[in-house]
């Protein structure tokens, strides 16, 4: 954090270094933060994509503290401002890991998308897609090739919108 008066790290005072309070693998993690139309239902959805409970409620807020992958995730409700760019990803090591994920949200009813052996991103992935209630599109994916001859062209899922994952104990 830089010193309002001076952006010379040298000149600021002792006291503005301050060591984290957040506990996380490693020395950094990813943090995403979107706006969604409803909290109530778009917690639901991510305490079952993530698989876990959110670290911290509050009136309009919601935030996931997870360890692996290590990322520091909140959705604030802000119905006026949910605009759907791009998308969202976790790389995991493993075709094991999407496989379980896959099957984790099949339960839910969650509306998913899946790919197996796609060249995307000049590689070969192994992948699920799914929107979460308000169209953020997040995928999972496993890079089984490191090289391939396909991009990212316009025609790719990264670029289109699928069908949102609702499910009826999500608007309880």
């Amino acid at each position: 954090m830089q010193n309002a008066s001076s952006t010379d790290p040298a000149a600021r005072p002792e006291t503005n270094r301050r060591t984290g309070v957040a506990s996380f693998p490693g020395n950094s993690r990813i943090h995403v933060s979107l706006n969604v139309t409803d909290l109530v239902r778009s917690m639901y959805f991510y305490m079952h994509f993530f698989g876990v409970e959110p670290s911290k409620v509050r009136d309009g807020y919601a935030k996931f503290d997870l360890q692996d992958p290590p990322i520091n995730f909140s959705i604030n409700e802000n119905p006026l401002d949910t605009r759907n760019q791009g998308h969202l990803g976790i790389q995991v090591k493993s075709t094991c890991v999407v496989q379980e994920m896959y099957e984790r949200l099949q339960r839910e009813n969650f509306k998913l998308i899946t790919e197996d052996g796609t060249e995307c991103c000049y590689a070969v992935q192994t992948k699920l897609w799914v929107a979460d209630p308000d169209g953020n599109r997040w995928e999972v994916f496993v890079t089984t090739e490191p090289d391939a001859e396909q991009g990212c062209g316009p025609d790719c899922i990264c670029h289109q919108e699928f069908e949102r994952s609702f499910t009826d104990a999500s608007t309880a």
